[in-house]
Parts: C-alpha cells; structure tokens; sequence
C-alpha cells in the first residue's frame, strides 16, 4: 500500500507532519500525526516558586502566550487554596473579569489569524482558483486589512499586559498593576475600530446573499465578507464531507462570572449524540495521558494529577510523536471552537446545521464555520465584560505567598481549545508540572488500545489526488487549528554548538546602524 509522508504540514506554528497510508485510488486508509520535536517546559519549572511558573510557560508559546500564563496562574491560585494553614482567598472578582476578558480579545486576535493566516490561503483564489483573491496571502485586500487589524488587537491587549506578546503584568493573585479609566477606555476604542471591520452579527445573512452574488458592501463588515468568503469556498469544494471526526467533544469551560460562577461558554462532554455539563472535579478525574506510541517513558502517562513530569524515550520502540495521547474516560476527543459551540449548544444562524450537515457534526467545514461563529459571539460580549471592570476595585489579592505545599489544576479554554495546567508545591518550590495542550488532544498519536487521535481519524477517507499538493488532507490537518509550538518544543542535537553575536553600534548623528 503506498505511502505519503507530508512535512511540515503547518504555516508558521511548529514541527508537524504526517505518515498517510492510501489506497490505489489515493483515498486516506490510516494516518500517522507526528510531533516531530521536544517540548520540555515542564521541566524548566521544577524547583522554582509558584510564581515562576505563568512566566515560564507563558513562553512556550508566541502564539497562545495569554492562555498559558493565565491557566498557569489558575494551578497556582487552585494550590494556594488547597493548602493547609494558608490565608488565600482567591484572586479579586476584578482580576478574574480582566483575564476574562482580555482572552476574549485574545480570541479576535487569534481566530483571525487562524482565519485569514492559516486556513483563509487554502480557500483563496492564489492557491485553489475560488475567485476570491481578497484572501490571496500577503496580497489580497482582505488578508492585509486583517493583518492590520490583528495589530489593534494586539495593541489593545499591550495596553492592560505591559506588552504583547508576553506580557508580565499577570500573576498569581490577580493583576500586578492596576488599569485606570483611561486604559480601559482606550483598550474599548481600539476592540471597537476592530469590531468595526468585522461588521455587525446581525449582518450575516445579508453578507451571506452579498457573497454568493458576487457583491461587496463594506458598509455591513469588511471582515464578514472576507470570513463568509472563506466558508462558502470550504463549502463549495465539499469541506462538509471531510475530516470526519469522533463526533466525541470536550470543553474546559471558559468566561466565568466571579459573582455566580456561572461559565459562558459550559465546561463537560458531548458523546453518544447529546451534551453532558460536568463539574471541574468530574473534568479532572476523567483525564488520562497515554504514551504507548510517544517517545516517554511509560510512567509519563497515566493520571496528569500524578505522573512524572514528561521523561523522553527517544529510543522507544513503535513510537512516533513526542505529543502524548489524552483521553478522558479512554476515549478519544476534539476540542476546539466546534467543540465549545456544541457543548454550550450554538449554531448562529444555524449555518452548521444547514452547511455542515448537522449542529454537532465533526468535519472540517463545521470546524471552519464554528469559529467564525464564537468571533462573533464573544466579540458580542467583550464591550459588556469590559464595562463590569471597576478600576477603584482591587486587581490583586493582598495575601498571596509562594511558600505553601499544594497540589492545584488550572483549567481553561485557548482559542484552538482545552488547555489544562497541573501544578504541585512542596515547600515552595514546584515539585511536579504537566501541561495538556489543545492539540496534544487533535493531534496527538493513537493510544495502547489502537483508538486514534481526532485527527488520525478525520484525515481517513480523505482523498489524495495530487501527491505534490494534497490539498484536502492539508485543509483537514489545519481546521483544527494545530500550534505545535506549545505541543513540542525543543530539541537538543548531540553536538553543542555556540554562536557569538556582537552587538550592533549606532552611528553618532546617522540615526542608524550597520547590521
């Protein structure tokens, strides 16, 4: 039986490739999703203060920076307040709207990206001959004004973070500064100029009819226009009946009211055809990590709550991925926005339902319209979540202290999905840490029992019809939205090697430098 190896399968997010084995006919018979190098930030934290830690793994990401340093943040606070003899009430109601909502302005910047950067190219005029050049990469009108406006969005999260990306101000206990009036008025004007771009929710069907006409009215949203654009490509060329996954989806949960505890978007399951609300505890107690075919020990896996901070095997026979293999309760999930809009149960305009065969149908035209969809939902929210903000309330708890012995779990929801945080403290200092990323679940390697990984699933049946461009396969692999950057990280080679770097000296009165 031929086979098709496809390295790199991602634009610009990390080391993924995959091992297709196809029939004569080039239809996908069983899948292989590699992760093709180390990630060892677990490690990095261990014998360091608590507070170290959002700072340390915040970095393993230039992507999902904000999501780590806050679920990091998360596990700590959840130690702090599992500990014996320790005073920590938790982070001020304030400090938990803010995070809120600044992953919600998060979830703009990135799903535009996913959109515009990663997906939108496979569906424009340049690669697939739509019609649409407005898509086109680093041409098209539509892909540049979105690039502009990912830069106000990035803006507008500098402004409470002290910098974007990686910004410092986000710590155990809340906030280490304290946003006055005029920042959060200017954070409002600058998500406003980009929610005026993207155009109003209401407009979707009109830009619908706009699109499929041929028309362009930038009065009703550039931005949907561009998006729509996008999903009627993914429809037209039959996204609908490709990568079909588990039907099987799990959310952490995520936007949570400080006063009732109540969460936007719902944390639990969707299995066997209905959803299911779960309890964080219920969360965490079904959550295993398998690494049969993961190049880590066999006790790196099991209960994330209690295995060993990741120990690589390189050697280990018949594995083929440095990404683990998640399951909760044995099986298989998708997370992601498809995820999160069908736990939640939300079809806007019911477009994957009529589109995508069905509201929670697991392929990769529903995964496409799902995330247009939560844009517009939690974009519709983002002004209500910034205005509950009080600046004369306090942003950060005044008895937070490293030095306690805890065991706590954050848990929360990245743009491309679930993302879990697991943190124990002895003394101090963490002894044990383990993250589980969103696309360790879509894209990691099948598990000791055969059971593949959502994405091993969904590629099958996908045809290859041109080896040098497998373009179906490819829009299958990248509607789930695959960050290897956080997944895997850093591999050493066995020879060291060392590069002096001298710095540049500026020209006195030139106003530059020579590089």
């Amino acid at each position: 039986m031929p086979e098709i190896d496809i390295d790199p399968t991602t634009r610009i997010e990390g080391h993924h490739g995959i091992t297709l084995q196809v029939d004569a006919d080039g239809t996908v018979t069983e899948a292989k999703s590699k992760m093709e190098m180390f990630r060892g930030a677990e490690i990095v934290t261990l014998g360091r203060p608590p507070s170290d830690a959002p700072q340390i793994t915040g970095m393993v990401c230039g992507v999902c920076f904000l999501c780590h340093r806050f679920c990091s943040s998360k596990a700590a606070e959840d130690a702090a307040l599992n500990a014996e003899d320790v005073d920590f009430g938790g982070p001020p109601a304030n400090a938990v709207r803010l995070r809120d909502t600044v992953e919600g302005i998060f979830y703009l910047w990135n799903h535009a990206v996913h959109l515009f950067a990663l997906v939108g190219p496979d569906y424009s005029d340049a690669v697939a001959g739509t019609g649409f050049d407005r898509l086109d990469p680093l041409e098209g009108d539509g892909y540049m004004a979105a690039m502009a406006n990912q830069r106000k969005v990035m803006k507008a999260l500098a402004e409470f973070g002290g910098r974007a990306p990686h910004p410092v101000a986000y710590v155990p206990g809340g906030l280490a500064t304290r946003p006055d009036v005029s920042t959060i008025q200017a954070v409002k004007s600058r998500v406003q100029e980009v929610s005026n771009w993207l155009g109003a929710t209401e407009n979707v069907p009109q830009v619908i009819e706009n699109v499929q006409n041929g028309e362009f009215d930038p009065a009703l949203g550039e931005g949907l226009h561009d998006i729509v654009s996008i999903i009627l490509a993914a429809a037209e060329a039959g996204a609908a009946d490709i990568g079909q996954g588990p039907d099987r989806f799990y959310s952490n949960g995520m936007f949570e009211d400080p006063e009732s505890g109540e969460l936007f978007l719902k944390r639990g399951v969707y299995r066997n055809g209905s959803a299911e609300e779960l309890t964080k505890q219920e969360i965490i107690d079904g959550i295993t990590e398998d690494t049969e075919y993961s190049w880590y020990t066999d006790d790196s896996g099991g209960a994330p709550t209690d295995a060993k901070p990741p120990e690589p095997a390189p050697e280990k026979d018949q594995a083929y991925s440095w990404g683990k293999a998640p399951r909760f309760e044995g099986q298989s999930m998708e997370v992601g926005p498809l995820a999160r809009m069908t736990i939640t149960g939300l079809d806007p305009f019911d477009l994957r339902a009529t589109l995508g065969g069905g509201a929670a149908e697991s392929n990769t035209l529903n995964r496409l319209i799902a995330r247009a969809q939560e844009t517009l939902v939690v974009r519709d929210q983002i002004m209500d979540w910034l205005d509950a903000i009080d600046p004369s309330e306090p942003f950060m708890a005044d008895d937070w202290s490293d030095d306690f012995t805890g065991k706590g779990v954050g848990l929360m929801e990245a743009s491309r999905g679930a993302l879990s945080h697991y943190m124990d403290i002895e003394n101090g200092e963490i002894e044990r840490y383990q993250i589980i990323t969103p696309t360790i679940w879509n894209l990691g390697p099948r598990d000791g029992s055969g059971q593949p990984s959502p994405l091993e699933e969904g590629v099958v049946g996908d045809v290859v019809s041109n080896v040098e461009s497998p373009l179906t396969v490819l829009r299958t692999i990248r509607s789930m939205d695959p960050c290897l950057a956080c997944s895997v990280h850093v591999q050493s080679p066995e020879n060291a090697s060392k590069t002096e770097v001298e710095p540049v000296t500026p020209s006195i009165g030139g106003g530059s430098c020579d590089i």
